[in-house]
């Protein structure tokens, strides 16, 4: 599968080239309408991505202040065209497709790779490189796409009632989908929707982005793409690698059964 972004902005080394999944994305609005304004500066930068220029990504400074995870994230700002409703969701979406095959690690910062004496945060996928974990991808991806700064830790962002642009002193208010009964759930979800997953304690560990009819597999079984642990099974029973990937959101499987709520962040 393949997405484009314009320009060299969000360049991804598969972690697990291998691996071939069923599954895919599709969109209904024009890619130059969706994706416009990507090829210019800040986005089609790389160097970019940080909160701190490239010279200082790997300093004895920069890994003193942000030990394994690196610089924060750099603020994009919101794109010149007014992205609203279904241009802006599958604007969310293909952003986030473009960083498929990106490894899961506990970093800010997509193109972020810290030399081998770096500190570590260890990971069960190992020390491979570059990579995002789960909300700091949900973080990068509504930042790149439309400016909109969300919270990256995990519980903060999923009790967040309003989110900031950048360049702006506006909020706008977030939408809380609660779960209660799973198809009526199900049948209430937008793509690019966040929803978020409860760990065995009861308390949010996960977060995905909600692909709905944006996404595309065998059957009719809901797909999400999230940066996750391996493990989970494809439709054609394989395993689906670490980092990022679509996965299946199955009525009995875990996301399922552990979902908390959703948020709609993307604006009507």
């Amino acid at each position: 599968m393949t997405v484009t972004v314009p320009g060299p902005a969000l360049p991804v080394v598969d972690a697990e080239p291998g691996y071939r999944s069923p599954y895919s994305v599709r969109f209904s609005t024009p890619e130059v309408e969706r994706m416009a304004g990507l090829d210019g500066a800040p986005w089609n930068d790389p160097q970019m991505q940080a909160c701190i220029p490239f010279d200082r990504w790997y300093t004895p400074e920069t890994a003193a202040q942000w030990g394994p995870w690196g610089p924060r994230a750099y603020r994009y700002p919101a794109p010149a065209g007014r992205f609203r409703g279904r241009v802006a969701r599958e604007r969310v979406v293909a952003v986030a497709a473009a960083l498929i095959g990106l490894d899961y690690q506990h970093h800010h910062v997509p193109s972020w790779s810290p030399p081998a004496d770096w500190p570590h945060h260890p990971v069960r996928s190992g020390r491979r490189g570059p990579g995002l974990d789960c909300s700091n991808f949900i973080g990068f991806v509504h930042s790149y796409a439309l400016g909109i700064t969300l919270p990256t830790q995990v519980v903060t962002q999923s009790e967040m009632h309003r989110s900031t642009t950048e360049g702006s002193c506006f909020t706008h208010p977030i939408q809380v989908l609660p779960a209660t009964d799973h198809d009526a759930f199900v049948a209430s979800l937008q793509p690019a929707d966040i929803v978020y997953i409860r760990s065995e304690a009861g308390v949010v560990s996960h977060a995905v982005l909600w692909l709905g009819d944006c996404g595309v597999g065998p059957g009719t079984t809901p797909l999400v793409l999230d940066s996750g642990s391996s493990g989970l099974l494809d439709a054609e029973r394989s395993s689906i690698p670490a980092g990022v990937r679509i996965r299946p959101y199955r009525p009995v499987g875990w996301y399922a059964r552990r979902t908390s709520h959703a948020h709609r962040v993307v604006p009507d």
